[in-house]
């Protein structure tokens, strides 16, 4: 699986009320960051951009540190995260903004990606056939295309890598298992070929990083339409 994907992020307009901030929460521990969520429910009903602010800098921030995306990838969306960050402690962004924003980190699971490129890197080093790389790689590439319009919910992901990986009880990370089967990468590339074609996922490549699908996501979320 390449790290040059291209795409146009399309989540649908989901703006939400500020009454319902429980259910943001819950929706975010199926990523597990759930402090950095409660910091940023409490900035949707409280408008304490600074709280906010210190929430990305302290739990989301060392959490992206920490994930297994490729170096460059990470230096890139730690970059736009701090940006963010600054423009919420500057109190620069408006109530849409920040719903919008809570809707996008908490659904997208781009943050979770290196848990599939380390799953595409186990697969090309198995004793599947070449062709069976290649079908796999290729699966891989759509279900990216798939994630980054908006379709690949946080559920689907985890059911997907079910029987490839573990998520750590901490963190809420996404992690490979220890003695992968080739039989589990098979049933792993089924199950994804199985949504991308649910989700009328186009048959060609893609070729974009993460940072950039998760730049675009972010530049749609701060939009102020």
């Amino acid at each position: 699986m390449t790290n040059n994907r291209a795409t146009n992020p399309s989540y649908p307009e989901k703006d939400v009320s500020l009454g319902p901030a429980c259910v943001v929460i819950g929706i975010f521990g199926l990523v597990g960051i759930s402090i950095f969520f409660v910091y940023m429910s409490m900035m949707l009903m409280g408008k304490q951009g600074q709280t906010a602010a210190r929430s990305v800098r302290e739990q989301l921030i060392p959490w992206v540190e920490q994930s297994s995306l490729g170096q460059n990838d990470r230096q890139i969306i730690i970059a736009k995260l701090n940006e963010i960050s600054e423009s919420m402690e500057r109190e620069e962004l408006t109530t849409r903004q920040l719903s919008r924003l809570g809707i996008r980190l908490t659904e997208s699971a781009i943050l979770q990606w290196g848990a599939v490129e380390n799953l595409n890197l186990i697969a090309q080093a198995s004793e599947m056939s070449p062709e069976e790389k290649a079908e796999f790689s290729f699966e891989c590439d759509r279900w990216f295309h798939c994630a980054s319009l908006g379709k690949l919910s946080m559920q689907d992901m985890e059911f997907g890598t079910q029987n490839v990986c573990i998520k750590e009880q901490k963190s809420g990370r996404l992690k490979p298992r220890d003695g992968i089967t080739a039989e589990q990468l098979r049933e792993f590339m089924r199950r994804m070929k199985a949504m991308n074609d649910r989700f009328e996922i186009p048959k060609e490549e893609f070729n974009q990083s993460v940072s950039q699908v998760f730049m675009k996501v972010m530049e749609e979320a701060l939009d102020k339409k």
